[in-house]
């Protein structure tokens, strides 16, 4: 009797097909780029994407022009970078190239997305040094934009009917996710799409915590040094 109790309160084990799909719900390890690119994404290629250092934006166009024609440390200057791009399920992943192993950065949630368009360069309204449309990679013509809550990415592509295609996709995305959400969508969702879509959520929420941290790190150790210095103004208290 004492075995058959034991029996009936071990933990169940699930089975094997259970266990394979926990672990592709949790495993970021999974968001690799082969992953994704077998599950049939809404749409992937190969961009450039634009890198440009934060004081950039503040200088006027002339200043703009010099450190991006002229022999300056990359550090000062926007750089075009190679990525590969892959639109699945509820978000946009970001890899260094088609074989990486993780994503580069955060995935970006489609409904998130304030804005996908087209980058056109106006003559006629603006004639200043732009950067996205005078300083584009040998071979790429296009540029469209990726616009969320806090930030807006850049890509280059070869030809204005790539753009035109990512444009498309990324909006029919969007739109999916948000008629998704709201229990109106009548199309069934792949499961291997809700696992992906899991584990990128997961992906999000910690590289933001991450984040958070960081930045509490270094207002407590701005806040130190303001102690400090108000100290050794203050007549001694802190020496």
């Amino acid at each position: 009797m004492s075995n058959d109790l034991r029996r009936r309160n071990a933990p169940r084990t699930p089975p094997e097909s259970e266990m394979e799909d926990l672990n592709l719900s949790y495993d970021e390890s999974r968001l690799s780029a082969h992953s994704l690119m077998t599950a049939s994404p809404i749409h992937s290629g190969s961009v450039m994407k634009m890198h440009v250092p934060a004081i950039y934006y503040f200088l006027p166009s002339s200043i703009q022009w010099l450190l991006t024609t002229r022999c300056c440390p990359k550090s000062w200057s926007p750089q075009w970078k190679p990525r590969f791009l892959i639109a699945l399920g509820g978000y946009l992943y970001r890899f260094k190239d088609e074989n990486g192993s993780s994503p580069k950065g955060a995935p970006t949630p489609l409904d998130f997305c304030s804005d996908c368009r087209i980058v056109i360069r106006d003559e006629d309204e603006n004639r200043e040094f732009n950067v996205l449309t005078d300083c584009l990679p040998y071979g790429y013509n296009a540029v469209f934009e990726v616009s969320s809550v806090g930030k807006t990415q850049y890509f280059a592509v070869q030809s204005r009917e790539e753009a035109v295609t990512w444009v498309n996709s990324l909006r029919q995305g969007q739109q999916d996710v948000i008629t998704r959400n709201m229990g109106h969508s009548q199309i069934p969702y792949p499961k291997e799409w809700t696992a992906f879509d899991a584990c990128a959520k997961r992906l999000r929420d910690q590289k933001l915590r991450i984040k958070q941290k960081l930045e509490q790190l270094d207002k407590k150790e701005q806040e130190m040094q303001t102690m400090g210095a108000g100290g050794s103004i203050g007549g001694g208290y802190y020496s």
